[in-house]
C-alpha cells in the first residue's frame, strides 16, 4: 500500500512560528511533525509515500528530498492554489492505483495503522475514517457509527447543543482509488465536508475505525506546547534518540558544563551547549546547535534550532523559533512566542502572551507587553565604548567581520596601509583572519603584527607610520564576545564622526568590489613587542640602582605578565618574584593587574593619580587632565602641587586628547606614550617616579568614600529623564560635561547615560560612606520617579 501525507497547511493559528515555515515542519522534540508521521508510516510498512504541498513547499522538499535518508521513497505533488484535502489528494491520482492511506502531516499520533488497514479490508470498506475519542469535540468533525463500525452521521465542528458523540475524525483515511472518481481534478474539494457526506448519501460502504492510542491535532500554540509535554512524558510513542540519562534525552555532541543543572524530563538536540551555572528545568526542549550561556535559567520552554540564550537570562514557558538571539539578562514570560531570527537586546522584558513576528530587532532595555507584528528594523550600532564589539555567534559573525573589513577599507580609501593584530585567544586570531580578508578585498595593504598584548598596537601604528590599526581580542567577561580596538594613524581612538562614517558604509554596503589586480598586499611584521619594550624601558628606567620591585604572576603562561617581566628587567629594576614586605609589588592575574604597596595593601585609583600628579610636577608641568569621575581628593592634590585641573569626559579618547594638549603624555622619538591608556606606561610612570625619590608607595595611599551604581532605564525614556535631571539641577554647583555632576556640601554625584546599554551610571563621593550611599539612593529615586511620570 501507498500513503499520502497532506502537508500543504499554512498553520495560521501557530503564527508567528509558521510565518516562514509550513505547519508540518514545525518541530516536536527537535523533529518536524511530518517526520514523526513518516516514521509511523514506515513502522507499519508504508514506504512509498506521496506528499501534497502548497504553502512554502520547498521546505518540505528540501528536508525530505527523495526519502532515502528516512528509508522511504518520496514523491511530491505541489498545488498552484489550495485544493482542499480531497482536491490535493486527487492531484496525486497518478500515484494512487490501489488501496492507500491518507494522513495529515500536522498532527501527532501513534495510532496502530496496521489494525486500521485490517479493519478496512475486513469490512470491505470503500473509505474508512480512523476515529478517536476526545473530551471536547467542539473543534473537530464528530462521527457516529453503528455496532459494525458503519458510519451513520457526520457533523463538522458542532456546538454543544449539536454534540451527539465524543468520537471524532482524526484526518487519517484508508481509501479505495474509486473514491477519487468523485473528485474533479483541479477543483477545491474537502473530504469531510464534500466527499464523505456524498458517499454516505449514496449508501457506499463507509466505515469508522475507533482507534486506541495517542492523537493530537496541533491546532494552536497551546496544543503545540502540550504535545511537547506529552512527548516528554512518553504519552505518545515516538522514535527518540538512544541517549538517555536521568530522564534527559540527548542527541550526539551535546556539551553540558559540570556546573550546569538539568532536571528532566528535558530534550537536548544535536551539538547544543549548556554553560556553567545554567539551569534547565523540566519540560524544556532545546533544539540542535543551541547555546545556553552561563547562569541562564530556562523553565518549560521550547527552543528551536540555532537559538542563543545570553548570560543570566530567564525564560518561562515560552517558544523561540529558529535562530532567535536572546542577549544577556532578559526575562521572557509565559506564552510569549518569538518568530524566526528575532533578536532581543540585553536587559529587556517580554511580557506574557506576547508574539513577535520574524526578524524583528528588540532594542536593549525594552519592556514589551503587546505583540509586535510590524515595525522597522535596524542594525544595532557597530561601535561601542570599547570599539567594534559584539557576539561572534550573532551580530558579529565572521561573515559580518569580512564586511566590516570592506567597510573600513572604503573609509580609509585607496593606497592606504593598516596594521592588524590580535590577542592570544583563538577567537581573536580567527577574527583577525576574517578582518584581513575584508581589508585586502577592499584594496588595503595589510601588515599582520601577530599576537600582542598591552596595547602594543597603539604604539606600533605610529612606529610603522601606517594609516590605522585594528586589534582583535576576546572579551574575557563574555567568552563569545569579541572586541576590535580601532586606532587612527596617531594611535588615537577613532572619533565619533569616523565611527559613524564606517557604520554608514556598512549599512549601505557601500564598499568596493575589486578585481584581483587591485587587491591589497599582505605583509608579516615581527618583534613589535620588542621594539615597544625597548622604547619604554628607556623612557621609564629605574632611577636608582638595585631598586627592588616585586612581581607575582598567577601563571607562567600569561603573555602580559611575561611582558611586564621583560620590561622591568630591561628597565634596570631588581625583580623579586615573590611576596616581600617593604617593596612595591605588581600582581598580575589572568585578566587583571594591580599594585600592592610595601605593606601589602592594594593601590587605589586615587593613589595612582596622586603619584602621577607628583610625577607631572617633577617634570615641571603646570596642568593635569582628570576624567570627570575621579575623586575630589585627586583634584585637591593637584591644586596643592600647583597644577591646574582640566576635567574631561570619561571616555578614553577625550582624556587622551586633553592629556596630549597639556603635556601629560610622554614623547619618545616623536612617538606618543600615553599613561592611563597603556598599561606598561601606567606602570612605568609609577616605578620611574618612585625610584627617583626616597619615598614609599604607601605614602600615596588615600582613603575616600565613593559609591557607584547602575539604574536601568528604557531607551525611549533616557532622553526625557536626562532633560528633567538637567532642568532640576542647580547650575551654580553642577558641571555639565559628561552627563551631569552635581556638587553638594558633603560631596558630589555624577550621572552618565550609557551609550551602549539602557542604563544610567551613577557615581558619588562624600565625607562618609553612608552619605555617599545616600547620594546614590537619592538620585536613583529621582531617576525612577521621572521614568514613571505619565506623559
Amino acid at each position: 500500500m501507498k500513503a499520502v501525507i497532506m502537508a500543504g497547511g499554512e498553520g495560521t493559528r501557530l503564527r508567528p512560528l509558521t510565518c516562514n515555515l509550513p505547519k508540518p515542519m514545525v518541530p516536536i522534540l527537535n523533529r518536524p511533525m511530518m517526520e514523526h508521521i513518516l516514521n509511523l508510516l514506515k513502522r507499519h510498512g508504508f514506504t512509498d509515500i506521496a506528499s501534497t504541498l502548497w504553502y512554502l513547499p520547498e521546505h518540505v522538499e528540501r528536508y525530505f528530498q527523495n526519502g532515502d535518508a528516512f528509508g522511504v521513497n518520496m514523491e511530491y505533488f505541489v498545488e498552484r492554489e489550495p485544493l482542499g484535502t480531497a482536491g490535493s489528494v486527487k492531484n496525486a491520482v497518478q500515484f494512487l492505483q490501489d488501496t492507500f492511506i491518507v494522513m495529515s502531516g500536522d498532527a501527532l499520533t501513534d495510532i496502530d495503522l496496521t489494525s486500521a488497514v485490517e479493519f478496512h479490508k475486513k469490512q470491505g470498506s470503500m473509505a474508512t475514517l480512523v476515529l478517536t475519542r476526545v473530551p471536547n469535540p467542539l473543534s473537530y468533525g464528530v462521527v457516529l457509527v453503528d455496532e459494525s463500525g458503519k458510519i451513520t452521521q457526520f457533523l463538522e465542528k458542532p456546538s454543544w447543543s449539536q454534540v451527539f458523540s465524543d468520537t471524532v475524525n482524526t484526518g487519517i483515511y484508508i481509501l479505495e482509488p474509486e473514491v477519487l472518481d468523485l473528485i474533479k481534478l483541479g477543483q477545491k474539494v474537502d473530504f469531510s465536508q464534500d466527499v464523505f457526506p456524498e458517499l454516505l448519501r449514496r449508501g457506499a460502504p463507509l466505515y469508522g475505525y475507533v482507534a486506541p492510542g495517542y492523537w493530537s491535532d496541533i491546532g494552536n500554540l497551546e496544543v503545540y506546547s502540550k504535545a511537547q509535554v506529552d512527548s516528554l512524558n512518553g504519552a505518545v510513542k515516538l522514535e527518540l534518540p538512544a541517549n538517555r540519562k536521568e530522564n534527559i534525552l540527548f542527541e550526539e555532541d551535546v556539551y553540558i558544563h559540570p556546573d550546569a543543572q538539568i532536571s528532566g524530563p528535558v530534550y537536548l538536540g544535536k551539538n547544543c551547549k549548556i554553560d556553567a551555572g545554567a539551569v534547565i528545568e523540566p519540560y524544556t526542549v532545546i533544539g540542535s546547535h543551541c547555546q545556553v550561556d552561563a547562569r541562564a535559567n530556562i523553565k518549560r520552554s521550547l527552543l528551536w534550532s540555532g537559538v542563543r540564550i545570553g548570560t543570566g537570562s530567564q525564560l518561562r514557558s515560552c517558544i523561540c523559533s529558529n535562530n532567535v538571539q536572546v542577549e544577556r539578562n532578559i526575562q521572557i514570560y509565559e506564552g510569549a512566542v518569538l518568530g524566526e531570527r528575532v533578536k532581543v537586546g540585553a536587559f529587556s522584558m517580554i511580557g506574557a502572551d506576547t508574539k513577535i513576528w520574524p526578524q524583528k530587532i528588540i532594542p536593549s532595555g525594552t519592556t514589551l507587553k503587546k505583540s509586535l507584528i510590524w515595525g522597522s528594523q535596524s542594525r544595532p550600532s557597530l561601535f561601542t565604548k570599547h570599539g567594534i564589539s559584539g557576539d561572534s555567534r550573532g551580530d558579529l559573525t565572521l561573515e559580518t567581520i569580512i564586511q566590516v573589513g570592506l567597510s573600513y577599507a572604503a573609509f580609509l580609501g585607496t593606497d592606504k596601509s593598516i596594521l592588524v593584530t590580535s590577542d592570544y585567544s583563538n577567537l581573536g586570531d580567527l577574527v583577525k583572519t576574517a578582518l584581513i580578508v575584508g581589508l585586502r578585498a577592499g584594496g588595503l595593504d595589510v601588515y599582520d603584527g601577530g599576537a600582542v598584548t598591552g596595547r602594543v598596537t597603539r604604539f606600533s601604528v605610529q612606529k610603522l607610520a601606517l594609516d590605522g590599526a585594528l586589534h582583535c581580542m576576546q572579551d574575557h567577561n563574555e567568552n563569545y564576545n569579541l572586541v576590535i580596538e580601532c586606532w587612527n594613524e596617531k594611535g588615537r581612538f577613532l572619533s565619533k564622526n569616523d565611527q559613524r562614517k564606517i557604520e554608514g558604509i556598512l549599512e549601505r554596503e557601500d564598499y568596493p568590489r575589486l578585481d584581483s589586480t587591485d587587491l591589497g598586499d599582505f605583509h608579516k611584521v615581527y618583534n613589535l613587542e620588542d621594539k615597544y619594550l625597548e622604547l619604554l624601558a628607556g623612557q621609564y628606567s629605574a632611577k636608582r640602582k638595585d631598586y627592588k620591585v616585586g612581581l607575582l604572576l598567577n601563571s607562567n603562561q600569561n603573555p602580559f605578565g611575561e611582558m611586564i617581566n621583560k620590561f622591568l628587567h630591561l628597565g634596570g629594576y631588581d625583580v623579586v618574584n615573590k611576596a616581600l614586605e617593604g617593596i612595591p609589588t605588581l600582581v598580575v592575574q589572568e585578566n587583571d593587574w594591580f599594585f600592592q604597596d610595601e605593606e601589602g595593601n592594594t593601590l587605589t585609583e586615587e593613589g595612582w593619580w596622586g603619584l602621577f600628579i607628583h610625577a607631572l610636577k617633577d617634570r615641571k608641568r603646570r596642568d593635569v587632565a582628570l576624567p570627570v569621575h575621579v575623586s575630589r581628593i585627586v583634584a585637591q592634590t593637584a591644586k596643592e602641587q600647583g597644577l591646574n585641573v582640566h576635567w574631561t569626559r570619561g571616555e578614553p579618547l577625550f582624556w587622551m586628547e586633553m592629556a596630549s594638549e597639556l603635556g601629560n603624555i610622554q614623547k619618545e622619538e616623536k612617538l606618543d606614550v600615553i599613561p592611563y591608556i597603556e598599561p606598561l606606561a601606567t606602570i612605568g610612570e609609577l616605578l620611574s617616579f618612585l625610584s627617583s625619590q626616597n619615598r614609599s608607595l604607601s605614602e600615596f595611599q588615600t582613603t575616600t568614600h565613593k559609591r557607584k551604581a547602575k539604574v536601568l532605564i528604557p531607551w525611549d525614556k533616557k532622553g526625557r529623564v536626562m532633560r528633567e535631571l538637567i532642568e532640576d539641577s542647580d547650575s551654580e554647583r553642577t558641571l555639565y560635561l559628561d552627563g551631569i555632576k552635581e556638587h553638594s556640601p558633603s560631596g558630589w554625584t555624577l550621572v552618565v547615560p550609557d551609550g551602549d546599554d539602557p542604563f544610567f551610571h551613577l557615581y558619588s563621593e562624600a565625607d562618609t560612606m553612608e552619605e555617599a550611599t545616600r547620594l546614590i539612593e537619592d538620585y536613583t529615586n529621582k531617576i525612577k520617579s521621572y521614568e514613571n511620570e505619565e506623559r
